[in-house]
């Protein structure tokens, strides 16, 4: 049995390596013709505002257009075949009303300029890619946020809350309360039952011996 493991484990290794192997095919990679410099990896993924404004920490130039053009409608991170000197990944950037298409990455200049990059492409937003974006801002301005409780129970009171809402927390105090108080009755009750019957037994001994 102690010769046969090493067969087992190497079999078992070829076949995670086989699997990633195939894992690893699955992965888009495709120079487009829009973009034939470079190789894309995967599938983009859209981020938040918050973390445009991170990314714009590394890269400069895209700094500077955000603060001259504002935030844009949409935002993506594509990962890319790395080369150097470009971050293996671009940051995209897509202004709806003004149908534009900003690719920013940053560069690998030197420790003393570590928040060096630049615009490597711009262009307008292709059709397909466009319908995609409003489909997901669609879905995004869809979902109605959450509303208050007060508001949906009337006018709020100095405290915060609606008076529909302080009268059912009362009601339910008033509730529970009242089940607390059965409860403790029912436990009485059972005790008082308990003490007969342990007078009952006592008695049925007594006449038993007499």
């Amino acid at each position: 049995m102690a010769k046969a493991f090493p067969m087992v484990l190497t079999a078992v290794l070829a076949l995670a390596g086989t699997a990633l192997a195939a894992s690893e095919l699955d992965v888009r990679r495709e120079s487009t013709k829009r973009r034939p410099d470079i190789v894309e990896i995967g599938q983009p993924y859209s981020i938040s505002m918050t973390t445009v404004q991170n990314e714009a920490g590394r890269i400069h130039q895209m700094r500077t257009y955000l603060e001259e053009y504002g935030y844009p409608d949409y935002a993506e991170i594509q990962e890319i075949e790395p080369r150097w000197p470009w971050e293996s990944y671009e940051v995209r950037l897509y202004y709806m009303r003004r149908n534009l298409e900003l690719d920013f990455g940053h560069v690998f200049l030197s420790e003393a300029e570590p928040g060096f990059g630049v615009l490597k492409f711009q262009s307008y937003i292709g059709s397909e890619k466009r319908h995609e974006i409003e489909v997901v801002l669609a879905s995004r301005e869809s979902i109605p946020p959450p509303q208050p409780v007060a508001e949906a129970d009337g006018e709020a009171d100095a405290g915060g809350l609606s008076e529909a809402l302080v009268a059912r927390i009362e009601a339910a105090a008033e509730r529970a309360s009242q089940a607390a108080d059965r409860a403790a009755e029912a436990s009485e009750a059972a005790k008082r039952a308990a003490d007969r019957t342990v007078q009952l037994v006592d008695q049925m001994i007594e006449s038993d011996t007499e």
